[in-house]
């Protein structure tokens, strides 16, 4: 999705201002020309006391105490309300005045409005172009917006066709077609007053106060009749209990404050470059829900191709019997039963079927994929996630306009569960289920700890499954393994670019540093530090983010949960990107020592390439022939034999430097003339962790130990490949695994 970098744009403004000049076209030139940056010498604060029509939200903006925060600099999106909108609400509840309202309600309200992050109208154009659509004429096409507002919470966007007067060249009036847009389903964008630009953001004013849901995920899906079955069988499952947990009261997010690793919360050393690196300020617990709607199970018997299953569901108990047709493990067993104990543990299928459509994490619809270094014309953006359902994992696939080899006949645009389909594996074709990115109209999707969707079948992780979906090499970003990066929005899917300091309050990308305790399921030694450097699409690293240890005593030592998957052979693999200033590590799989310490250190790529067997360059496109070809197919054999394996031809990193340099913010126009595959540098490789048996019935888990830390040498943690035998172990009769 297109992002225009206005934090540039503010800092030419307000040079411009120190020598009494002020020209921001040359910053602008991809936006319309209504959008264009106007200079008015007012900060957002003067916007909202100076024009009348807005004096009710600037009464409720000065209870709340946020009309300082809005006289500084910055780079904020204000939805402002009409007087007549903040009427109507008032009277919605009763109320006469703005002063009736608490000050907490001043804070939410103004905090839900209000984002610090510029969007220009083109921009939430740019970002519903990219939604996904939807064939259900009951839904409207909806997209989230990137950043969150200043409550920490994502506000939707829904074009809003309307006709508006335009004058001709000979004078004459004329009505044209025009878009306008709805926030959070509550306000739209009053479209002759858009795009009102102050010297610290835009304001939108809206004709309804911008509201949002302050329930948990279990009242939302309660109140949604369209997915009434569904629902019924979470409360008959137990599996609602679960989902109503908000926060960690008992987090500290000053866990250094009076310790000597306090400077390490002001900022650390990576290698010669000095980043800010942040303490996380909450621990939220989210949840996303994937729902069946009644309409659909009530004609599922028209899938029985596909599914296998011929029957409708309209009851619980059908439910039931098709959850045990799909896991008829335990059949006969105590916990199998359809009474009220049963139902409710882990081991039972309809547990085990409805938890499989749930994840322990906020998974907005933008941020469930990534296309950050993704080079969709080999690949599509692909991530895996753990369920609520025990030992159990999800897979994520986003089909993108560009046409590629697992295309298919999958819709464009369009987020995918569990689909398996790849031309050269042909009887392993798995349809999944589509996400729907909207709820049906009049229903709240967001809450206050999670979102849910609308799916188009129901999915599982029985024997059908598994053995499609999961015959495939699974590549998995280091991000996905822990859910507080999304419950806290701590990963970020925009690029930060080049030249913002991380230590700026507007940047967008930030780094973290967590406290012992912060992951759950993840052990660290308190010597050790555990932190996030994020998104940049320049980065050598797999989706633009990467994970680092250090200590400051050369000690580390972290254990955390592998992602479950089916019983059988594999290899485990590590990409890193080796540099002069990492470190050494031995690598356990289940407290057991794998191999010699992986050594990640390289100050010669010459000398790193001969180190690993020989690397031998593999271009980014085009297939390779003659001598060429026998080069790299030597040199890949001599590095498996080693266990090294490239980097996947179908990362791609923005050049910023030399006679290429670029500055390509926009993920999606990442292409051979701005940008290099992973596969093209020595110092981009996948090393062999593990070889061996994995049991799809066990908890496995990863532990790393320091061998040599000196000097804060970091380990980089970027993506693990977690991949079957029948991918990496063909012989000659089958095509070898690619170098995508």
């Amino acid at each position: 999705m297109k992002r225009i970098n206005h934090y540039f744009t503010w800092l030419a403004a307000v040079g411009a201002l120190a020598v009494g000049a002020l020209s921001l076209t040359s910053c602008n030139d991809d936006i319309a020309t209504d959008d264009l940056y106007t200079y008015k010498a007012e900060m957002l604060s003067d916007w909202l006391r100076n024009n009348k029509d807005f004096s009710e939200f600037a009464a409720i903006v000065e209870r709340a105490g946020k009309m300082d925060l809005f006289s500084t600099y910055g780079t904020y999106t204000c939805f402002a309300p009409t007087n007549a909108a903040v009427r109507e609400y008032l009277q919605s509840r009763g109320l006469s005045s703005v002063d009736q309202l608490s000050v907490e309600d001043c804070d939410t309200l103004t905090c839900t409005a209000v984002l610090d992050r510029m969007y220009f109208t083109t921009e939430l154009g740019e970002e519903l172009a990219q939604a996904g659509d939807d064939e259900n004429a009951n839904v409207e096409k909806t997209a989230w917006l990137a950043s969150t507002n200043l409550l920490g919470r994502y506000l939707s966007i829904e074009a809003m066709p309307i006709t508006v007067e335009q004058e001709e060249a000979d004078g004459t009036i004329k009505e044209v077609a025009a878009t306008t847009y709805r926030i959070n389903k509550t306000g739209t964008i009053i479209y002759a007053l858009q795009n009102d630009s102050v010297e610290n953001g835009v304001v939108h004013p809206v004709d309804g106060l911008v509201a949002s849901s302050s329930e948990t995920l279990p009242v939302l899906l309660k109140n949604d009749p369209n997915i009434s079955l569904f629902n019924l069988c979470l409360e008959m499952t137990g599996l609602t209990r679960e989902m109503y947990r908000t926060k960690d009261a008992s987090y500290d997010p000053y866990y250094w404050r009076d310790e000597k690793k306090m400077e390490r919360e002001e900022g650390y050393f990576s290698g010669a470059q000095r980043d800010y690196c942040h303490v996380p300020q909450e621990r939220r617990f989210g949840f996303t829900a994937f729902c069946v709607p009644d309409s659909i199970l009530a004609n599922y018997s028209q899938y029985a191709a596909e599914t296998g299953w011929n029957r409708d569901i309209t009851s619980w108990e059908d439910l039931y019997d098709y959850a045990c047709f799909v896991y008829p493990e335990g059949a006969g067993s105590d916990y199998y039963g359809k009474d009220a104990e049963a139902l409710k543990d882990p081991r039972n299928p309809l547990y085990k079927l409805i938890a499989y459509h749930l994840l322990n994490r906020k998974g907005m619809y933008n941020k469930l994929y990534t296309n950050c270094s993704i080079y969709h014309a080999l690949v599509n953006s692909t991530e895996w996630y753990s369920t609520m359902s025990p030992l159990s994992t999800l897979k994520v696939e986003h089909i993108s306009a560009t046409v590629n080899r697992y295309r298919g006949d999958a819709r464009p645009n369009t987020l995918y569960l569990n689909r398996m389909y790849d031309p050269l594996r042909p009887a392993l074709n798995h349809r999944g289920a589509i996400v729907s990115p909207s709820v049906a109209k009049g229903y709240t999707q967001e809450a206050i700890n999670g979102v849910y969707y609308y799916i188009d079948r129901l999915i599982d992780y029985g024997k059908k499954t598994r053995e499609t979906v999961f015959n495939a090499r699974m590549r998995m970003d280091l991000y996905t393994l822990f859910p507080e990066f999304m419950n806290n929005d701590l990963r970020t899917t925009i690029t930060h670019g080049a030249g913002i300091p991380t230590e700026d309050p507007n940047a967008p990308a930030r780094n973290y540093i967590f406290p012992p305790g912060y992951l759950d399921n993840v052990e660290l030694s308190e010597d050790g530090d555990f932190f996030l450097q994020n998104c940049r699409n320049y980065f050598w690293s797999y989706e633009g983010d990467e994970l680092n240890l250090r200590s400051d005593n050369d000690s580390y030592d972290i254990t955390f949960n592998l992602p479950s998957v089916p019983s059988g052979q594999y290899q485990i693999r590590l990409g890193f990107c080796a540099m002069a200033n990492r470190g050494i590590a031995q690598f356990y799989v289940d407290n057991i020592p794998q191999g010699i310490p992986l050594d990640m250190r390289n100050t010669d790529d010459g000398i790193f390439a001969q180190r690993i067997g020989g690397w031998v360059s593999i271009p980014g496109t085009g297939t390779p022939t003659g001598s060429q070809k026998s080069r790299i197919d030597q040199s890949k054999k001599d590095m498996h034999n080693l266990g090294w394996y490239h980097a996947p031809r179908s990362t791609r990193y923005s050049w910023t430097s030399g006679n290429h340099q670029s500055q390509v913010l926009d993920d999606l126009q990442l292409g051979t003339n701005n940008s290099g595959a992973a596969s093209e540098a020595a110092r981009n490789v996948r090393k062999v962790l593990f070889e061996g048996y994995l049991d799809g019935a066990k908890q496995h888990t990863m532990r790393i130990r320091s061998v040599m830390a000196i000097g804060g040498a970091e380990l980089m943690l970027d993506y693990l490949e977690i991949v079957p035998k029948s991918v990496y172990g063909v012989d000659s009769e089958d095509a070898a695994e690619d170098d995508n």
